[in-house]
């Protein structure tokens, strides 16, 4: 049963910073490495990211970009990789991700995903004065079942790294290694927390934030995602973007 949960964004091919965040994550004494997905598209060598993934045993789904480069559409996207240029080791590779994943862990059930379920896109945000909400469907009717409602949700697609609190449940967003706000989230379920860690180049990864998961109490809980009103201080799990 998985105790400590390493988190992986949106990786976008930042191999030399997956690299790191593996060999840093293990160092850790994580039990297990999930990843949020987006493999594909980014500055980095697509294929040594698909080999660590793999040979890491890391639990990765499906991302939007991933679904794009295998169907050949969105090539005009920043730094798209092209099907002929990557190997076949790692076209196979992202053919096996799944959607979604189930992990089990001390306090129960993770499901894994990319935007929200089986739905690549979807983003889930509460909304802020400055910013509208993102609601889910799929996610409330998740909630609305607390029998199979699972303990954690983990996605990306947003890169941005942060908690939402539900009543039964957390969503915990992996955000990504990609560009100047790169980063990671161990769910240390010993210690009842989730602390995030910015990765710097000359000093690597540094604790930013952590939350208690049981303690709740400073924070706004929702009971599913209509309650979102735009009155909502975010819960980052990184340092303040400038």
């Amino acid at each position: 049963m998985n105790k400590k949960v390493g988190i992986v964004g949106d990786v976008h091919a930042e191999d030399e910073r997956l690299g790191l965040a593996l060999s840093w994550l293990e160092k850790q004494g994580v039990d297990t490495i999930i990843c949020t997905g987006d493999v594909a598209d980014g500055r980095g060598d697509i294929n040594a990211t698909c080999a660590l993934l793999a040979d890491n045993n890391v639990q990765t789904v499906a991302g939007n970009h991933d679904r794009w480069l295998l169907t050949e559409k969105a090539r005009h996207v920043e730094n798209a990789h092209l099907r002929s240029a990557v190997s076949d080791f790692s076209l196979n590779y992202l053919q096996s991700l799944p959607q979604t994943l189930s992990v089990q862990t001390l306090m129960g059930e993770l499901l894994l995903c990319h935007g929200m379920i089986d739905d690549d896109l979807a983003k889930v945000w509460p909304g802020t004065a400055t910013t509208e909400a993102k609601r889910s469907e799929p996610l409330d009717e998740l909630l609305s079942l607390p029998s199979s409602t699972p303990r954690f949700v983990v996605n990306g697609h947003m890169h941005f790294r942060t908690l939402i609190d539900f009543k039964n449940c957390q969503l915990i967003n992996g955000g990504t290694l990609k560009g100047p706000y790169p980063g990671v989230t161990i769910i240390d379920l010993g210690a009842q927390e989730l602390c995030g860690f910015d990765f710097f180049p000359d000093t690597g990864f540094l604790s930013t934030q952590c939350y208690s998961l049981s303690d709740v109490q400073a924070r706004r809980v929702w009971s599913d995602t209509q309650e979102f009103d735009c009155n909502w201080a975010p819960v980052i799990l990184h340092r303040p973007r400038s």
